[in-house]
């Protein structure tokens, strides 16, 4: 990486940290400036205002998941057993290394940001062709018996929501199980493990009794 997408890169974190805790309509490029060690020059050099640099922020992140969406969506059946793991641990592992970027929208979902619901109409599109894909291919898969009779639709938003909840819900729950959360790569270990086993209990047809 070269000195000016270091810079730039540097500007973007900084600024998705203070947008998570101010808010668009909070957030100063001043302060973001002085996390970045830049200046504001340098930041409109970059960046025409506030809001491309909020845009600039969701755009890419979505594509880079989206990419790692891609690497494991290209498949000729869907075997749960293998999908939902992989699903889960790029999803989580993704969050983790950008955990401001859950509080961020949702802060922005909630006061009303016009913003937030234009980007998703923007970029969204994107991603419905491999959504679509998924869908069919668990289609295929119930109907040859190796998934239940789900909703698939409703079961991306269940794992999305899933793993999305302890990032949201962070401050809340180190608040309240300090010691959990005393050492997070174990904690998050331990959430994956859990999601994708109650996630394949959903998903996985049951022995009957």
């Amino acid at each position: 990486m070269n000195e000016r997408e270091n810079i730039r890169d540097r500007i973007k974190q900084a600024a998705a940290e203070v947008f998570a805790e101010r808010g668009f309509d909070g957030a100063r490029m001043q302060e973001i400036a002085d996390r970045a060690g830049a200046n504001k020059a340098m930041i409109y050099y970059y960046f025409d205002s506030k809001e491309a640099l909020f845009t600039a922020i969701f755009a890419e992140n979505f594509a880079n998941l989206l990419q790692l969406f891609n690497s494991i969506l290209q498949v000729d059946a869907v075997d749960p057993k293998v999908v939902i793991p992989q699903l889960v641990h790029l999803h989580l592992d993704f969050l983790n290394r950008h955990n401001e970027l859950p509080r961020m929208i949702i802060r922005e979902i909630q006061s009303g940001n016009p913003v937030v619901e234009k980007l998703v109409r923007a970029n969204f599109s994107r991603f419905s062709g491999q959504l679509q894909a998924l869908r069919e291919e668990m289609a295929a898969a119930i109907r040859n018996n190796s998934i239940r009779d789900v909703d698939p639709l409703q079961t991306v938003w269940n794992l999305v929501a899933l793993n999305i909840f302890i990032f949201v819900a962070r401050p809340i729950l180190t608040a309240a199980f300090p010691e959990e959360f005393s050492d997070v790569g174990r904690m998050l270990a331990e959430r994956e493990k859990a999601i994708v086993d109650l996630m394949l209990y959903g998903l996985v047809p049951r022995q009957e009794a």
